[in-house]
């Protein structure tokens, strides 16, 4: 009983935070925050593209969850462009236009910084590249700026988002991403993960009960 209860409570929760990003229940899947969130998508679209397209665009300001999971794949033979940004923390847009090449698969990026309070032209961005013959996948960092700046992923083509609880008044050990319906990536990986977490907070439930 206590376990159907958890269920109906965590289905509750996700068709709340898709409400709240205009998305689909099945788009919301739970990991343990922004860590796992970042390594589980960056290293998913790669582990599909590495044979193709090796190339990936991010920023020297990423979260180091991000910048470190990069410099594992560059030393796994995948090359990144990472794109400076100004006075202001934010990227040049043209200069991002001519980062790209035939091999990019993904851009990573942030969309409000931690340090700086940056707001990346994440609208511009997606826009570019929905004009681009192949496809490249956008994955935004929405840590710092989910239930803060009223956006939605859809308006704003993004693939994949990155949120993590604590940022929002949620407990830590908890987020969620969001994938696109539709998206390629290694959903055995995320179907794993997500289960793992309904058992962690299956056993939660009991133990403070």
């Amino acid at each position: 009983r206590k376990g159907v209860e958890v269920e109906k409570n965590i289905k509750n929760i996700r068709q709340s935070i898709a409400r709240t990003l205009g998305a689909k229940d099945k788009e919301i899947y739970f990991t343990s925050g922004g860590t796992e969130s970042n390594n589980t998508i960056i290293r998913g679209i790669v582990a599909l593209n590495k044979k193709r397209k090796n190339h990936i665009i991010s920023t020297t300001i990423e979260h180091p969850s991000v910048l470190n999971t990069l410099k594992d794949l560059e030393s796994e033979g995948c090359e990144v462009t990472y794109l400076e940004v100004d006075k202001n923390g934010k990227i040049d847009i043209e200069e991002f236009k001519n980062a790209l090449k035939p091999t990019t698969c993904l851009v990573t990026i942030m969309h409000v910084n931690n340090e700086f309070g940056s707001i990346q032209p994440i609208q511009e961005i997606s826009k570019h590249l929905k004009t681009l013959k192949d496809k490249v996948y956008l994955h935004v960092d929405a840590v710092q700026s989910y239930a803060k700046i009223n956006f939605r992923p859809s308006r704003y083509n993004i693939d994949f988002m990155s949120v993590s609880g604590h940022k929002v008044h949620g407990p830590k050990g908890i987020g969620f991403i969001y994938v696109k319906e539709n998206n390629r990536i290694n959903r055995n990986k995320i179907r794993n993960r997500k289960y793992s977490r309904y058992i962690w907070l299956r056993r939660s439930y009991k133990n403070n009960k």
